[in-house]
């Protein structure tokens, strides 16, 4: 038994394999793991461990390393019951439970009959030994993102006392976790930031940190220290003839790269800390792959005037190189709608409805129908088919209640382009139907500030928060990448999306496939390729409070797979709608051109913002995150010897051309010289 004990720890030192072979025959570098800990080499037949949690953890260690989640598949006890087989396998192996015949709302599964696995004997005297290892996995590896996959979390000993002295220090509930990053722990620790934040649930969130040192001066530091750690971090400030700080805006590195893939809609919102600060907090938000809101600036103003945001949205176009959104939404702020005219003249311009919405009660509480005016409202906004009866209904309410006078309504009736839903939806908005998006960005900054926080504080507490946000992203982009949702449906196209969306823009198909159980094809014209087909849709209206047979017109030429609906879903909000899916399906169509999967949503696009090392504390550095940030540093030398002469400038671009040229890069500008920002990050532009 030592003899063989002894080979097998031979065995084990000796093991020099770096590489991990996939099914597909792609290679896993050993070399791209997480560092922090000490690297292992891969398993091996023959490798001898003191016991079984040796072993597991080594494993686990292991599939860090190479990026696949660790679970004990099975035991086996002998006739005695003591412990005798043990088989780890990588946590994507076996079958998902979920039947997909029966479920209607399947939960995420990782499962995909993964087969890589390690078999292991238990020795009376508690000793292991590996017996057979099956290396190949079936799906893709990514040791960067080892952090995220699921395991057993817990609270460490050391982390608590941490904790537990800076609950002490009075610090900010949101602070803690910040101070783990900057240990590292963040990076390396399995504990994430909603495990610890329950640990110290009980601090007091009003706690403030008092500081000595002005605010105005205390920024310009911030600001200065923020560049030094990445020359792309952008500020601006503006200054009043007494050389206080009027206005302040600025944006990291991150969020001006992501602006270049999600730059298709933005929210300007201002309704956030009007009543907690002298300046007002003012947010740019987008969209991301997963639907969810990623900050794009954020401003500190000192009015709501039209000259003010004159001045932020002119600091912002200059922070994107000059790039426009091709659509915004705000509120009906009348200084904000005139400032959008000035600086960005071309672009489609919304009125958020959920801020209108909640104006029924200030507006109109005071008439004796105001029950039913504000039913009958919320019954023409939202459940009006189309513009026709979008206007003929309103006149009806108008004409019922007697409310030709009210000048707000009146107001909303002469901007009814601006805010209806449909007279909005034949344009791409990214499914932003109001600032839910822009208010869960600021849900998410409540608890790093009150109303008793100075700017200092709120700036720094902001990238404490604003790493969270960035974890949180990865955390979607982890599920994405190692979860799948089944599918509702046998067909095809539903199996399409599933492949190539992210899982919440998935789930938001699976909801029309699932609607397509309500839909039939009542009737149809044909001529030639070309038809035009009527689907009956059986639609809940009036809140849920009663149905009817809404009819939607499809337009379907079969030669170049041209497909559109009335209901604009797919313009809207980039969807496909379950009227279209209702036609396809009785036309035999088993899948759809690539144009109806948009790159915006695709989860297996890597994203540039990803790379970009997060200026905060240089926490999470990936090994990726540092080569870009490396070669953005050293590339500065092109710049700096290219503005020299136009001669130089030239050299600069033709090595550059040369060198896109031999690797076969695609041109970052278009014609005009000008950024090509597109809304899926593949360098084609959204249609």
């Amino acid at each position: 038994m030592e003899d063989e004990t002894e080979q097998g720890r031979a065995s084990q030192e000796n093991t020099t394999m770096a590489i991990v072979v996939l099914q597909d025959g792609n290679k896993c570098d050993l070399d791209a793991s997480p560092k922090g800990k000490d690297v292992v080499g891969p398993p091996s037949a023959g490798m001898m461990f003191k016991c079984i949690d040796e072993l597991y953890e080594y494993y686990k260690t292991f599939g860090n390393q190479v990026g696949f989640p660790v679970f004990k598949k099975s035991t086996k006890n002998d006739k005695q019951g003591r412990l005798h087989f043990v088989t780890l396998s990588c946590g994507r192996g076996g079958k998902s439970r979920c039947k997909r015949e029966k479920s209607v709302n399947p939960s995420l599964t990782m499962k995909i009959e993964c087969n890589a696995k390690l078999n292991a004997r238990v020795y009376d005297d508690g000793v292991v030994r590996v017996t057979s290892v099956f290396l190949e996995h079936n799906h893709e590896l990514s040791p960067t993102r080892a952090r995220y996959l699921p395991r057993r979390r817990s609270v460490s000993t050391s982390i608590k006392r941490r904790r537990e002295k800076i609950d002490q220090a009075d610090v900010t509930v949101a602070e803690p976790i910040g101070s783990a990053a900057e240990y590292g722990e963040h990076e390396n620790e399995p504990s994430l930031e909603k495990v610890c934040q329950n640990y110290i649930d009980n601090i007091d969130k009003a706690r403030k940190l008092c500081l000595g040192v002005g605010d105005a001066g205390a920024i310009c530091n911030y600001f200065n220290r923020m560049q030094e750690q990445n020359s792309n971090f952008y500020y601006s400030m503006d200054f009043n003839e007494e050389g206080h700080i009027r206005n302040i805006f600025w944006a990291d590195e991150r969020s001006r790269v992501a602006y270049k893939s999600f730059n298709d809609v933005v929210t300007f919102d201002t309704t956030y800390l009007t009543n907690k600060h002298d300046m007002p907090y003012v947010t740019f938000v987008g969209v991301n792959h997963h639907g969810l809101p990623i900050l794009f600036g954020s401003g500190l103003v000192s009015g709501e005037d039209a000259e003010t945001y004159v001045w932020l949205l002119m600091q912002w176009l200059a922070c994107m190189c000059g790039n426009a959104p091709k659509a915004i939404i705000t509120n009906q702020d009348m200084a904000m709608r005139k400032a959008i005219e000035i600086v960005f003249p071309e672009i489609r311009h919304r009125w958020c409805l959920w801020h209108i919405m909640k104006k029924i009660s200030g507006k109109l509480s005071w008439h004796s129908n105001y029950e039913l005016i504000k039913t009958t409202l919320m019954h023409v906004v939202y459940d009006s088919m189309s513009k026709e009866e979008f206007d003929f209904n309103w006149g009806q309410m108008i004409q019922k209640y007697s409310l030709q006078s009210n000048a707000w309504l009146s107001t909303l009736y002469d901007n009814h382009h601006r805010w209806v839903p449909v007279y909005v939806k034949d344009s791409f908005w990214a499914g932003m139907s109001a600032t839910q998006r822009s208010e869960s960005v600021h849900a998410f900054f409540e608890g790093y500030v009150n109303s008793k926080t100075t700017i200092k504080q709120f700036v720094e507490r902001y990238d404490k928060a604003l790493k969270i946000k960035v974890e949180k992203e990865l955390q979607e982009d982890l599920n994405s990448f190692n979860y799948c949702c089944p599918c509702v449906s046998h067909y095809n196209i539903e199996k399409q999306f599933q492949q190539a969306y992210t899982n919440n823009k998935f789930k938001e198909i699976q909801e029309e496939f699932k609607g397509k159980m309500f839909c039939y094809v009542h009737s149809m014209k044909e001529e030639d390729d070309f038809g035009v087909y009527e689907v009956i849709e059986d639609m809940m209206v009036d809140n849920g409070l009663s149905n009817q047979k809404v009819c939607f017109t499809v337009y379907f030429k079969q030669a170049e797979f041209d497909v559109r609906c009335s209901c604009r879903l797919f313009e809207f909000q980039g969807i496909l709608c379950r009227h279209i899916v209702t036609l396809l399906t009785v036309k035999g169509v088993y899948s759809v051109p690539q144009k109806f999967i948009l790159p915006r949503w695709r989860k297996d696009l890597r994203r540039e913002h990803t790379k970009v090392k997060v200026s905060y504390n240089n926490w999470n550095t990936t090994p990726e995150m540092q080569r870009y940030d490396l070669i953005s540093k050293k590339s500065a030398v092109f710049g700096d010897f290219g503005c020299t002469s136009e001669e130089n400038t030239q050299i600069v671009l033709d090595f550059i051309e040369q060198f896109r040229q031999n690797f076969n890069i695609s041109d970052p500008l278009d014609g005009s010289g000008q950024p090509i920002f597109s809304v899926g990050g593949s360098g084609q532009p959204f249609q």
